[in-house]
């Protein structure tokens, strides 16, 4: 009577079962579903954004139904005041100071597809401003929205003026 399975190749199907059932499997990388590892952390945990509120859902799906074509990305800029106040844009449509040193800027058209470029910088054409940090990502759960932080020289949460450009595909 002829052997099917050796004992060699038993003792491999076993070992490989083992793994598998350990942990030492395939690995499936899940998109978005992880804390980027360079993510700002106070006290260890990682700072969030404030919650998108539904009148910003509901502003920006009007807008960008009056949209309708999406924008050339030269064309989208804010200056934004350390206040809030929206000085001067190009289809920036409003900003909103959600907390110290983090804003929210929306624009007429989608913008989660495209690239942040921010500095800190006085509104106007004169003087210079002082140093400090900033940050910029998308807004979570606004298309339209892109969200920044800043932070004075000593690396604390500070309300300054800054310069947002918004690059589109």
């Amino acid at each position: 009577m002829a052997k099917i399975f050796g004992r060699k190749s038993i003792l491999l199907v076993v070992g490989a079962l083992a793994l598998t059932l350990v942990g030492g499997g395939i690995a499936v990388a899940a998109p978005g579903g992880g804390v980027d590892p360079a993510a700002v952390r106070v006290a260890g945990k990682v700072v969030q954004q404030p919650p998108v509120t539904q009148a910003d859902l509901d502003v920006a799906k009007s807008l960008a139904a009056k949209a309708g074509v999406q924008a050339s990305s030269a064309q989208l800029f804010a200056v934004v005041s350390a206040d809030g106040g929206l000085i001067r844009s190009n289809q920036a449509v409003s900003v909103t100071l959600v907390g110290l040193g983090q804003y929210q800027v929306v624009f007429n058209t989608p913008v989660n597809n495209g690239a942040f470029v921010a500095t800190i910088g006085l509104t106007g054409s004169v003087g210079v401003s002082p140093s400090g940090l900033i940050s910029v990502v998308g807004r979570t759960n606004l298309a339209q929205g892109v969200f920044v932080q800043t932070w004075n020289a000593a690396n604390q949460p500070a309300n300054r003026s800054f310069h947002l450009a918004v690059f589109l595909p």
